[in-house]
């Protein structure tokens, strides 16, 4: 018992807590047999809790860590068939089989003589996964958000954290997720820290991984917050990566949407929801939130996000935006990212001859009209079987214009155009058109 005292009390140092790495480490896991071992084991994790100390947070899990080291320090055959067996140790959601049981008493046999149960016991309670296969209960998927913001070695995204030095580059560390929650009570500073991670390549992780920390998120930082999430939001990627992962947009909306969960009260939740978005400059994510929930609504469906008073205010504010927009920056509009998305509903929602006539307007030039097309480019990746090459084709649908505009007035105005005169997303956009001309004019129906 002294040895594990010591190499509690030297780890409690380390991470600058009173009595928080006791609960699970006592003398009966077996690892250590004496002094010498617990310090043998302290030098090495030094160096580890250096390395993985960040600005604001420890980046993994120190129990985990302390439990994981254990296994590399004392068993590190069983150590290097969990590195390497990434899926089967954080699968929560595997099936227990002959199979998978068989594989995990495999690795577990690696241990030391005399030592097997007291591996099992540890890596039992690392990974749950492992636990279910070995006839423990099954975690159901709710369980996921707790192990990732606590950085458990079980979920996948923390995972790697544990056998490399330091965090991936792309990967958001856990100070930079402690950053962000102590932010949501500024939305200005939220933001610039947003768009920071954006520069960094690290935002897609941080808004996908960021809804585990929802719940953690005062109350009272309600306003800030989604004010935050609604100012990013025409400013950052947009489109889905394949047809499983959500865009940076898709999952800030994601985000707001898990916050006002926490809001009982639909009208309450309504309000918040409108006075966020007439305080901030986005649309695009309240437009999409306004689409999901009109579709809802015609369903027949309860819509969980407004009572009809905030629904149709919050629609006449989507429509009061734009028409400023057309009005004051139409420049910023028709090259606006969201500019298709935007159209269908403020064309239902606002004044349509007005709208249609403010496009022409914008089309009666060859840019104009590039402009324009850029919007309606559909990107559709593929890859060959055998190849590790994803091909991305580009394509328009004219039935798509033909709600807005005469696919024939834009050929005559575009004709006119030199498309070398333009950037690679104007080039794409003027072969997908052409290309489109080329499908009617063979009579190939457009299926999308």
């Amino acid at each position: 018992f002294c040895e594990w005292a010591l190499l509690i009390s030297y780890c409690n140092k380390k991470c600058n807590r009173k009595s928080a790495l006791d609960y699970e480490f006592v003398p009966k896991t077996g690892m250590t047999d004496n002094l010498r071992d617990v310090y043998r084991f302290t030098s090495t994790l030094s160096f580890y809790f250096s390395l993985l100390s960040g600005k604001t947070a420890f980046e993994v899990n120190p129990v985990d860590l302390i439990a994981i080291e254990c296994l590399r320090i004392f068993e590190p055959e069983v150590y290097g068939e969990i590195v390497r067996s990434k899926y089967l140790f954080t699968n929560n959601g595997g099936e227990r089989n002959e199979t998978t049981t068989a594989l995990v008493n495999g690795i577990l046999d690696k241990a030391s003589e005399g030592k097997r149960d007291s591996v099992e016991g540890i890596v039992r309670q690392l990974f749950p996964a492992i636990d279910s296969i070995l006839g423990g209960r099954r975690c159901g998927n709710g369980f996921g958000n707790g192990w990732l913001r606590d950085m458990r070695i079980c979920h996948h995204s923390n995972f790697d954290k544990y056998f490399k030095f330091g965090v991936y580059n792309g990967e958001l560390s856990n100070s930079d997720f402690k950053v962000m929650l102590a932010l949501t009570g500024d939305s200005t500073k939220l933001s610039e820290f947003l768009m920071s991670l954006m520069e960094r390549d690290m935002l897609a992780n941080a808004l996908s991984q960021f809804g585990s920390f929802t719940d953690s998120i005062p109350i009272e930082n309600a306003n800030t917050y989604i004010k935050a999430l609604l100012d990013i939001g025409d400013k950052i990627d947009h489109e889905n990566v394949w047809l499983t992962k959500l865009s940076s947009n898709g999952n800030a909306r994601k985000l707001v949407l898990l916050f006002l969960q926490r809001i009982e009260n639909s009208k309450t939740r309504g309000e918040l929801l409108l006075k966020c978005f007439q305080d901030s400059e986005g649309i695009s994510i309240v437009g999409s939130i306004l689409h999901i929930s009109e579709s809802t609504r015609e369903n027949n469906k309860t819509d969980i996000v407004f009572q009809d008073k905030e629904f149709e205010e919050s629609k006449d504010e989507f429509v009061s935006k734009l028409d400023s927009m057309a009005k004051h920056t139409p420049d910023k509009l028709i090259t606006h990212a969201h500019l298709v998305s935007f159209l269908y509903d403020w064309k239902r929602w606002g004044d349509e001859v007005e709208i249609i006539d403010w496009l022409k307007d914008q089309t009666d030039n060859a840019e104009g009209c590039v402009n324009f097309l850029k919007g309606f480019v559909h990107k559709s990746p593929s890859q060959t079987i055998g190849s590790h090459v994803i091909k991305i084709t580009n394509s328009i649908n004219l039935e798509s214009i033909e709600k807005y505009l005469s696919v024939a007035d834009i050929i005559y105005i575009i004709k006119s155009a030199t498309k070398t005169e333009y950037d690679s997303k104007g080039q794409d956009a003027i072969d997908a058109f052409n290309d489109a001309l080329d499908r009617r004019e063979k009579g190939i129906v457009e299926e999308w």
